[in-house]
């Protein structure tokens, strides 16, 4: 299948595709680079990236790229970059494996990628007295992959402590989660559960679960006396 830089550099010779990818020198389908290459291509969605714009090309062992200089990145835009190998022949591959998602926030720099949200969160008193959360968790689409999954408790105050864990649990791919707390005083509780990445950043969800915790059970009433009236 020709390419479009084939056919400009084959009648034109110096063409920008060309030239960053080193087939001018011979005019044509001459390939230039011993060992082939890799290219870099870019869109503002995956439908829309255009395969016949050579972004920047680096070698075919090389584990980074360093894009132009003139290459802009609006603020609260997101861009996708795809990465395809091509051999000393010129031919190339044609798949989507080496894609990533660029997304930029409001003040022009970086988002930080984040995992999912937890759903499906229910809380119950068990018969023991302990309390036993479940949740659920899956990865598609998710920014990272989380490391753990934290549990947040309101201490009974109404209002959830973020900045300290009651407990963590170990993520372990796309399941439903259990996990069981000590029973507290009589009360109301709220829970809430994030996931973190390796790097400790997490989706603020607000999402909470409350439970109704009674230490003992309430006492039947005992029939001490029936008579007709």
């Amino acid at each position: 299948m020709e390419q479009v830089w084939l056919r400009e550099t084959l009648f034109a010779g110096q063409t920008a595709n060309g030239f960053k990818l080193g087939t001018t020198l011979g005019l044509g389908w001459f390939w230039t680079r011993g060992n082939g290459c890799q290219i870099v291509y870019r869109g503002t969605s995956m439908e829309d990236i255009d395969f016949d714009d050579v972004l920047a090309v680096t070698e075919a062992d090389a584990d980074k790229v360093s894009l132009p200089n003139y290459l802009t990145h609006e603020a609260g835009q997101a861009y996708f970059y795809v990465v395809r190998c091509a051999n000393r022949c010129g031919r190339i591959e044609r798949t989507l494996r080496a894609a990533v998602k660029v997304a930029i926030d409001g003040t022009g720099e970086l988002c930080r990628e984040k995992p999912n949200d937890i759903f499906e969160l229910n809380a119950e008193q068990e018969k023991d007295g302990k309390i036993e959360i479940v949740w659920t968790y899956s990865p598609i689409e998710q920014g990272c992959p989380p490391k753990e999954m934290r549990i947040y408790c309101d201490e009974g105050t109404g209002e959830v402590d973020y900045q300290n864990t009651i407990a963590t649990v170990k993520y372990k791919g796309r399941r439903f989660y259990r996990h069981r707390i000590e029973t507290p005083a009589d009360g109301r509780y709220m829970f809430a559960i994030r996931a973190v990445d390796i790097e400790g950043n997490t989706r603020e969800t607000m999402q909470t679960i409350t439970v109704e915790v009674q230490e003992k059970d309430i006492e039947a009433i005992e029939i001490v006396n029936v008579e007709s009236i």
